[in-house]
């Protein structure tokens, strides 16, 4: 710690902190137009400039650190006039069309003039006016209002790791752009409009909507990923004018994607169902709520009636609050009668960790990945699928100089940064993390203390991964030797090292091999129970972690408890004649689910209910149709991958006669003679759920090896040695989630789906070879069906493969069947 005293005020903070973060903590205002607690000092306004006393000299507070015994003064005559002509030669070719700029009202250039007093400008100079870039999707960039602070440019480099934008030219004629002056192509996450301190980079969403001071600002929770972000929507007029990051609310200090910062759309679409539907006579007719929930029950009660409540079966999404879908699995279990009850969350990664850690979820919190020495991706395009988990990466990488290791069936946007970056082939990621733990073993890298005192089962383990030698897994993988050992001593050998494998509907693959892969591989080095290190386990949507924890599954009661009998799971609830009747709740398993004849079977059914927010192509065949509110129109809670259990509020009215899930199941309940818990979020409380693995008391805890194979791709035995991908001209189809996958919520916010396209990647060596170019539409099927697909070539895809993206408005998993595995397809082009 330092002590140093800033305008008289002694205070004391830690060694490396600069003048500026220290006046901040002491409650002394610095100004600065380029910097931003994200970022690392940089210099370019020299409006926080300071004096040392006895020194006239005057420095940059952002870029100095503080030092024992300095005396800092922050308001002198000296540093006012600086600040002043700073203001000033800033003002010489910044236009002054402060009216019309939709920054008004919270630009930092207008509130320092103002506090400045600049009324007057010496300095005069002729400025060249530049076309102002409104062909990018969802972000306008007027750089004659830019200033140069070069904070867009450094998000977009050092937190988001993209690089898109950088400075053009030197000096005068210096500005800020992307190569060759093209629209920008990137995840348009928006990062560098949340940093802008004047108007030149614009949400194309917002401009000219309101003015900032008319809106009364919200915080809430991200309703897309896992990773739990908080947002703070911009409400006026009932309705969300624009989506903000707060640095100090929540747990992403400001940082939002593309989707939590424009994929609000959905809240206020005109095509939010309003009232209950019931269908009669083939079409659908508007009910009040009692008449609609009266038939429910009468209808359920008669197929109970006739056919046993095992015919019956209800599914859940996690989008659902914590206390929805406790109340759910009651409506369900108690309700109905029935263990037949799941939701879409691919779970069986967390599942796997309860097995060999003995808890479901991830084992550290998401901040710890920045500190960590050594990372491995594994089958994690982060960039994709949890874009701020990337940042922690991204961090740890250029901040902590963390080795990269980076697993993947093509070339990611980490790949770039990645010491050692494997492309393996589809179907053999176990084999890969077998490959590692060998070459550890074989290498004397284990951590035999804390395998010996803390873990067992080695012997099995052992005898499971003799005979993945390196020479072997290049065979299954394709991956060289010296690449293999390059990664298991950069894993082993670091101090803290963590695992982070993505899941979810999106994504092929044996989910629970792959968990319990990385978790021998966690075992055998010692990086578990210990900060930094661990297995991240990314599920997919927003309350993934929670569906699980509060027994939204055919095997569990909430707290994990065993259930009597085991109900049917979602892909065995959706085989042909299983079930009599359903209740689906905000899922949409025709466009998202791996099945070809999903609509057939819920067509089939005797009777059918959804609630959902929209329309959907599920709800489409529903015999009732119940409207649900948004994430914004109810309270609850949510839990993240790192399992923090994180409360919102209601903050917008619901739209029409709407209802919470919560009061639509509480209502049923009453209705089928189930007493509703007077406060559900205490009985929740009341439960055990087991303490997450780096909050184990070690002293007690054993982690247990348990070994798993690689089972190759489509049942068979892994590819021999020297066999091709592509057999008889067809290629090795995977799955890759798009920027905007998330299940099917994003479908319904129209400015994202400018922003990427169903398509699937093929190598420009495929793409000869099969006679197709860039942009052609073809047919891609598989054993399973067949899609219609926009076709891009890309050179960051192997020869062989072909990557098929999941979009919310098409279903492509249907392509890779129930299993969810790779699969072998075929490509050609529309009208061949």
């Amino acid at each position: 710690m330092v002590t140093l005293t800033i305008d008289g005020k002694q205070i004391t903070v830690a060694k490396g902190t600069m003048i500026l973060e220290a006046a901040e903590k002491a409650g002394i205002k610095i100004p600065a137009l380029c910097a931003d607690k994200r970022l690392i000092g940089f210099g370019a306004c020299r409006m926080c400039v300071v004096q040392l006393k006895g020194r006239k000299s005057l420095i940059p507070a952002c870029l100095n650190p503080v030092r024992e015994g300095m005396d800092v003064i922050t308001g002198s005559p000296e540093i006012i006039d600086a600040r002043r002509a700073q203001l000033q030669l800033i003002l010489a070719e910044h236009p002054l069309d402060c009216p019309v700029c939709d920054k008004a009202g919270e630009c930092m250039l207008q509130e320092l003039v103002y506090e400045y007093g600049v009324v007057d400008n010496p300095y005069k100079m002729k400025s060249v006016k530049k076309a102002v870039e409104r062909c990018s999707p969802l972000i306008e960039r007027d750089m004659n209002r830019c200033i140069l602070c070069g904070k867009c440019v450094r998000i977009c480099n050092e937190v988001q790791g993209v690089g898109e934008i950088s400075f053009i030219n030197r000096g005068i004629k210096a500005y800020i752009g992307t190569d060759f002056d093209r629209p920008m192509e990137c995840e348009f996450c928006g990062q560098c409009i949340s940093v802008c301190p004047v108007g030149a980079l614009n949400s194309k969403m917002f401009k000219y909507k309101t003015r900032v001071w008319d809106l009364k600002d919200e915080t809430t929770l991200c309703p897309f990923c896992s990773n739990g972000c908080s947002l703070v929507l911009g409400i006026k007029d009932n309705e969300i004018q624009r989506v903000t990051g707060d640095y100090e609310a929540g747990i992403n200090e400001g940082n939002l994607c593309s989707k939590g910062r424009f994929g609000y759309e959905f809240v206020g679409s005109p095509e939010r169902l309003k009232k209950p539907l019931i269908k009669k006579n083939g079409t659908f007719e508007e009910v009040g709520w009692d008449e609609a929930l009266g038939l429910v029950v009468t209808k359920l009660n008669e197929i109970k009636a006739v056919s046993e409540a095992a015919s019956i079966g209800g599914l859940g999404s996690a989008r659902l609050t914590n206390e929805e879908l406790y109340l759910f699995q009651r409506l369900i279990r108690q309700g109905i009668g029935t263990n037949n009850i799941d939701h879409g969350g691919r779970y069986q990664g967390l599942l796997a960790l309860k097995e060999s850690l003995g808890n479901a979820g991830s084992t550290n919190s998401l901040h710890e990945i920045r500190k960590a020495n050594a990372i491995l991706l594994v089958r994690a395009n982060l960039n994709e699928t949890h874009p701020n988990v990337r940042i922690e990466v991204n961090l740890a990488v250029n901040r902590n100089r963390a080795s990269l290791i980076v697993a993947d069936n093509k070339r990611t946007l980490l790949s770039r940064q990645a010491q050692a970056n494997f492309i393996y082939k589809p179907g053999t990621d176990v084999a890969l993390i077998n490959g590692i733990i060998n070459r550890i073993i074989s290498l004397e890298l284990a951590d035999t203390t804390f395998v010996n005192n803390k873990t067992y089962g080695l012997d099995r383990l052992h005898v499971s991964i003799e005979k993945y030698t390196p020479e072997y897994v290049e065979e299954i993988c394709g991956v060289k030797p010296h690449e293999l050992e390059l990664a298991a001593k950069a894993y082993a050998e670091a101090e803290r090292a963590c695992i982070i494998v993505a899941a979810g509907m999106g994504l092929v693959g044996n989910d629970r091999d792959i968990a319990l892969a990385a978790s021998n591989l966690a075992l055998v080095t010692g990086n578990i129970g210990k900060e930094s290190a661990g297995v991240y386990i990314l599920p997919e949507k927003n309350n993934s972690q929670g569906a699980l924890d509060m027994g939204c599954v055919p095997f569990f009661l909430p707290g994990y408890m065993p259930v009597n009998k085991i109900g049917l799971k979602a892909m065995e609830m959706l085989e042909p004649g299983r079930l009599k009747a359903m209740y689906i709740v905000g899922e949409n398993p025709i466009l998202t689910y791996p099945l070809s004849d999903v609509a057939s079977v819920l067509d089939g059914l005797e009777f059918l209910v959804v609630h959902d927010m929209f329309m959907t192509p599920t709800a489409e065949l529903a015999d009732v149709v119940l409207p649900a509110c948004s994430f914004a129109e109810k309270e609850g809670s949510y839990t993240n991958l790192e399992r923090r259990i994180q409360g919102f509020k209601k903050i917008l009215p619901c739209v029409g006669e709407s209802r919470s899930d919560f009061e639509i199941f509480a209502d049923l309940c009453k209705r089928l003679g189930y007493d509703v818990p007077s406060d559900v979020r205490q009985e929740i409380a009341g439960i055990h759920f087991p303490l997450p693995a780096s909050q184990f008391s070690l002293d007690t805890w054993k982690g247990k090896f348990i070994p798993v194979e690689c089972e190759g791709i489509e049942g068979v035995a892994p590819l021999a040695e020297g066999a091709p991908l592509a057999d008889e001209g067809k290629l090795l189809l995977v799955s890759s989630p798009s920027h905007l996958y998330s299940g099917s919520l994003g479908s319904w916010s129209p400015s994202l789906l400018e922003i990427g396209e169903a398509c699937i990647e093929i190598g420009m060596d495929e793409a000869l070879r099969l006679g197709v170019g860039d942009g052609d539409m073809v047919v891609v099927s598989s054993k399973n069906a067949s899609v219609e697909l926009r076709l891009r070539i890309s050179h960051d895809v192997p020869d062989g493969v072909g990557v098929v993206h999941v979009y919310p408005t098409v279903n492509v998993m249907c392509l890779f069947g129930k299993e969810m595995i790779a699969v072998r397809g075929s490509v050609e082009r529309v009208g061949t």
